[in-house]
């Protein structure tokens, strides 16, 4: 019995799988971007120091920004004494311990310093510090 010889056929590999590795990973990579912390700096010049104490830097801490005018910002965002009063019950309710940054431009009037540290002592909220510029932290 002769047997027939099977003709080698031509072999194709196949993209698809591989172009649809390559948009699953587009994908995740463009969600992933989008999903990052927003910006809670405020543009302010900081007031500089020489002996200030070098902190981890901790993206949970409660961000309030006071400009040079006395304007009030809330983890970025324009903000009013109200609100502050607001913001500050909600996060002594929630979290007691949790670190408050303040922001402070140079020429803020101290006032406007006295009244931000005043309402947050007023809940409780004594884990306060005041973020300065120093040449090796940049500005």
């Amino acid at each position: 019995m002769k047997l027939k010889k099977q003709r080698e056929e031509d072999f194709e590999v196949s993209l698809t799988p591989l172009i649809d590795a390559v948009f699953l990973l587009l994908v995740f990579f463009l969600v992933a971007t989008m999903m990052r912390k927003e910006d809670k700096d405020v543009d302010i010049e900081l007031p500089e120091s020489i002996s200030a104490e070098r902190l981890p830097f901790d993206d949970h801490r409660f961000v309030i920004a006071i400009d040079a005018a006395g304007n009030l910002f809330i983890e970025g965002t324009p903000s009013t004494r109200n609100n502050l009063h607001t913001q500050l019950r909600r996060l002594a309710e929630e979290s007691p311990g949790r670190q408050i940054r303040l922001d402070i431009d140079r020429d803020t009037p101290a006032h406007a310093v006295v009244e931000v540290v005043d309402a947050c002592q007023f809940r409780g909220l004594y884990n306060v510090g005041i973020r300065t510029y120093d040449e090796s932290y940049g500005r």
